[in-house]
């Protein structure tokens, strides 16, 4: 699939990477991947370090209910800052 409005483009890219972040919520055990990290990476441009980082360190974590509320709240937070930051969010 090509698109040739940028603007189609970048709300293809948001769209692709948040799928990939809300799989990594709703999955047990650590969810650290390449795929994680890609979906983190391209959503840069629209989102603070921090609620990045926040994702990735939960992604990682031992504890079973620490990781799924961490990634729960940096999910929320990644779209709250797509939102107003002027991209698209479902």
């Amino acid at each position: 699939m090509t698109f040739t409005n940028a603007d189609a483009r970048m709300a293809g890219t948001i769209s692709r990477a948040l799928n990939v972040l809300r799989e990594a919520t709703a999955t047990r055990g650590k969810t650290q991947s390449r795929g994680v990290a890609l979906a983190l990476w391209n959503l840069r441009p629209w989102v603070a370090d921090d609620w990045l980082i926040s994702f990735w360190e939960a992604a990682g974590s031992d504890h079973d209910i620490g990781r799924s509320q961490g990634l729960h709240a940096a999910y929320n937070g990644i779209v709250r800052q797509i939102r107003s930051n002027g991209g698209t969010a479902k």
